[in-house]
């Protein structure tokens, strides 16, 4: 008699799926030296594990508005800068001039469109050809004391056609018509891991639009009043989603650091808080950490962090530096951010220079985040230009970002990551707080010891654990030796002072 093995194959879902590298290729710069052959512009590539940071010979000037599409691969499909498309090959692409039509286009196009955070790029939930643009148009108004925008358009480009070099085949389309806040449109995934969610807050309101991209298209899905209502005036600022999805910030220098809890379900707000940031000058940003943990604000001349897990986040907050005053050749001071996928936050300067800000650790707490002012260099100059993409790998196999990738052409040398294991207080009554530089690989384990070796506390730890509070409440007084392992490896140790 014949046996039938039957072979079951198990395929994860990490093999299914392929990597989500839509924010691996960066395009930057502006022609400074209008004499120059093609302009000038830098592209940052995050792929093949190195960040590579090159001159890129293209026409378009680029100003804080900047909208990037690349392929799940990586591969530089199309960029904008508000005003018309470039393709691939750093060329118009098919029907992709006169975005945002109006006199703010005929105005400034000549160097890029106003307004930070004014464009977001979208794969369609529904094709893998089909990329949508959600981008505001700007309006200036003495009534209204500044810049508005009027109407927020949907552009819809097809990469199939025009022999795979990509077409838009429908343009400025409005999405909402109404007094809308000029930009900060920030995006993330629905529960679904498909969908798109898209916040764009109204004018002179604390009124927020709910948008979302289906493989129907963009919809709006309503609008939520709450928080504090938008001033008059408009700062340089920025708004944020958390990597997870579960956080919106809203930061601009006229109104504050606006926090609330999003439900990726529901679309809804709640949660308000405000933060004070002590603010010098009218610009900023805002951005957090991959672990969802830290949230960084600049605000021109300092960068602070606060502990989205404290109990208290506004006494959290930590003064990370000051700016050093480098110029090259304007003054390189702090405003936008974006998280890379290589887990380091990037912020771009206040004025057109040739450099970055870098925070390379920004899972750590306070100094430990390892932040260098203008530690990366440009091949050309940067009209405080910073990518608006969202955490495209939310909801996959993936991680947020990989955090292998090495920067290797920094300005200055890279700060080693902090590597010593922390317990503090020192003496201490009650309980103590563990520290550790990097998240905890394996389930581990504290251990505490009296002068005689003899074991007296001992708590588990759990994987990719950074910050845990123990107790020494009930010990007697004295001196204590405590250690920490993982994988019957000793991470670290030390003395502990207890007192009564």
């Amino acid at each position: 008699m014949k046996q039938v093995i039957i072979m079951c194959v198990l395929i994860l879902p990490s093999i299914l799926l392929p990597q989500e590298k839509r924010d691996y290729k960066w395009v930057l710069g502006y022609d400074a030296h209008t004499g120059t052959a093609g302009g000038e512009g830098t592209l940052i590539d995050f792929n093949n594990g190195v960040v590579s940071i090159n001159y890129l010979v293209k026409d378009m000037d680029i100003d804080r508005n900047i909208g990037i599409g690349l392929d799940m691969d990586g591969n530089l499909l199309f960029y904008t800068n508000g005003c018309y498309v470039a393709d691939k090959h750093h060329q118009l692409m098919m029907n992709g001039s006169n975005l945002n039509p109006g006199d703010v286009h005929e105005e400034f196009c000549s160097s890029g469109y106003r307004g930070q955070q004014g464009t977001l790029t979208l794969p369609d939930p529904g094709s893998s050809n089909i990329y949508y643009l959600i981008h505001n148009r700007i309006q200036y108004s003495v009534a209204l004391f500044g810049s508005y925008s009027d109407v927020l358009f949907q552009t819809r480009i097809d990469m199939d056609k025009n022999n795979g070099d990509g077409e838009v085949i429908e343009k400025n389309v409005p999405v909402i018509v109404d007094t809308l806040w000029p930009g900060y449109l920030s995006a993330t995934k629905d529960a679904n891991e498909t969908d798109w969610w898209i916040i764009a807050a109204e004018y002179q309101t604390n009124q927020y639009y709910k948008l979302k991209l289906t493989a129907n298209g963009v919809e709006v899905v309503g609008k939520q009043a709450i928080g504090d209502t938008l001033t008059d005036y408009v700062g340089q600022g920025q708004a944020v989603f958390s990597p997870d999805g579960s956080k919106y910030f809203f930061y601009d220098f006229f109104i504050g650091l606006l926090m609330f809890d999003f439900d990726r379900a529901s679309g809804q707000l709640g949660n308000f808080q405000k933060l004070h940031v002590a603010d010098t000058l009218y610009f900023g940003g805002v951005a957090v950490s991959p672990n969802n943990r830290f949230l960084y604000v600049s605000n021109a001349l300092y960068l602070y962090q606060f502990d989205l897990q404290a109990s208290d986040i506004q006494a959290s907050q930590v003064t990370i530096d000051t700016f050093d005053g480098f110029n090259s050749p304007f003054p390189a001071n702090f405003f936008l951010m974006q998280l890379g996928p290589d887990c380091r936050i990037y912020m771009s300067t206040g004025n057109g220079t040739d450099r970055l800000h870098v925070i390379n650790y920004p899972n750590l707490k306070g100094k430990d985040c390892g932040f260098q002012q203008h530690a990366v260099l440009l091949p050309s100059y940067n009209a405080s230009t910073i990518p608006n993409f969202p955490n495209y790998r939310l909801g996959t196999p993936y991680p947020t970002c990989d955090s292998s990738i090495a920067l290797v052409t920094a300005a200055v040398p890279l700060p080693p990551p902090a590597t010593e294991v922390r317990l503090w207080p020192n003496p201490a009554s009650g309980g103590v707080r563990l520290a550790l530089p990097v998240p905890l690989p394996t389930p581990g384990e504290w251990a505490l010891y009296n002068g005689m070796g003899q074991g007296v506390r001992r708590e588990s730890l759990a994987t990719g654990l950074m910050e845990h509070g123990l107790s020494v409440a009930g010990l007697p007084p004295g001196l204590y030796f405590w250690e920490v392992k993982s994988s019957n490896q000793r991470l670290g140790g030390g003395k502990l002072v207890v007192q009564p």
